[in-house]
């Protein structure tokens, strides 16, 4: 595979920062009042003491080749970035490789892990997960869309992956994504792992390593059949049902759906539930395509749509109650809370490489995250 000259891991700046800035909210919320602060729960959050306003977005950080951000996770003072350059979709084929880049948490880049992955790739990594392990035994999941889960060494830098798990030969489903594609990570308090995948299906991940398919079910299919299926996914606050995205719905078509499926050992059909449906518009320009998930404390749940470029926002009811926007989101794709902000990463998924867009934003929306389940691990 080929490799970027000095790829080493150190300070790095976050690259420039455009003044530009931008931020919209519809979706039919009333005007804000007496100085437009209002709780929670009349949908719309408060701005803060430093008039920052819900939506309010600044750049967090760039990401160098090959770009193309998609997944991200927050630990501590270190936030963790993968990559998917190379993409079926958007025409983008990858033979460098893809990166999970270590960012501090005022944005600098301090660290770079290469991925080896095939040449002319076109498909890369997504979903991350930290187990709750300390010292040198803490660890980072690194979902490679391809069917494969990497485990990175955080104490190391940088760290030397090792496979963690894999789609099983005996499935007939491994070493193509078109047959089984692992999108997201989401942990229980067990220790396993829940992980979407597009045809339609939901597989479980034992804490040590055995993945089996979880769940499955035909409403779930996507628009082309082999993608559009399960993508981003989490466990809401009360730690009994797990939420996941359909990106483009076969039934009804085109449209973006949520969805949540009970936390039990063999789920079936009445263990799925709907909960909320973005609808295709046939005048926009695309549909709305939900991609990755992140709930805040509150039971809000706040989603990314490629289709418009915008964040929007479910109460714990699954009603839209805000939408945010910014001319600088190009395929908002991951999310994940710092403080009393949302960061997005900018997938870029457009046919061209516009490494300018290759961002993470920071999105204040004064409410903090729900802390992600970190188990202790075998090992540590």
């Amino acid at each position: 595979m080929s490799r970027q000259p000095n790829e080493q891991p150190g300070p790095r700046g976050a690259g420039s920062r455009r003044p530009r800035r931008a931020w919209r909210v519809t979706a039919g919320i009333v005007s804000i009042v007496a100085a437009g602060v209002l709780g929670p729960s009349s949908g719309v959050l408060a701005a803060d003491p430093g008039h920052r306003a819900f939506g309010d977005v600044s750049v967090f950080a760039s990401a160098p080749a090959p770009g193309h951000p998609f997944g991200i996770a927050v630990d501590g003072d270190r936030v963790y970035v993968s990559t998917s350059a190379g993409d079926f979709f958007a025409g983008h084929q990858n033979s460098d490789d893809e990166r999970v880049f270590t960012y501090d948490d005022a944005g600098t880049l301090v660290g770079t892990t290469v991925i080896d992955t095939a040449d002319d790739s076109d498909m890369g990594l997504f979903g991350l997960a930290l187990d709750g392990n300390t010292g040198k035994n803490h660890k980072l999941y690194v979902a490679d869309m391809n069917g494969r889960i990497l485990r990175l060494d955080l104490a190391k830098h940088p760290a030397a992956p090792e496979v963690f798990s894999q789609v099983p030969a005996d499935t007939g489903l491994a070493g193509d994504w078109m047959k089984a594609m692992w999108n997201d990570l989401v942990f229980d308090k067990a220790g396993n792992l829940y992980v979407p995948d597009d045809k339609p299906r939901i597989w479980r991940v034992g804490p040590d390593g055995t993945a089996a398919i979880w769940f499955t079910d035909p409403r779930l299919t996507g628009f082309f059949g082999f993608a559009g299926g399960p993508l981003g996914g989490r466990i809401d606050p009360t730690g009994t049902w797990l939420y996941f995205s359909i990106t483009v719905a076969a039934d009804p078509a085109l449209t973006a759906q949520i969805w949540r499926v009970r936390l039990v050992d063999h789920p079936g059909a009445a263990d799925l539930q709907l909960v909320h449906e973005f609808p295709f518009d046939p005048t926009a320009p695309a549909p709305p395509q939900a991609t990755g998930l992140a709930f805040a404390k509150s039971g809000n749940l706040y989603v990314s749509l490629l289709g418009p470029n915008e964040i929007a926002v479910l109460d714990p009811a699954g009603n839209e109650i805000n939408r945010i926007s910014d001319p600088r989101f190009h395929s908002p794709w991951g999310l994940a809370f710092q403080g009393n902000s949302l960061l997005v990463t900018n997938g870029d998924l457009e046919p061209a490489d516009n490494p300018d867009a290759w961002k993470i934003f920071k999105v204040y929306v004064g409410e903090t995250g729900l802390p992600l389940n970190r188990p202790k691990m075998p090992g540590g």
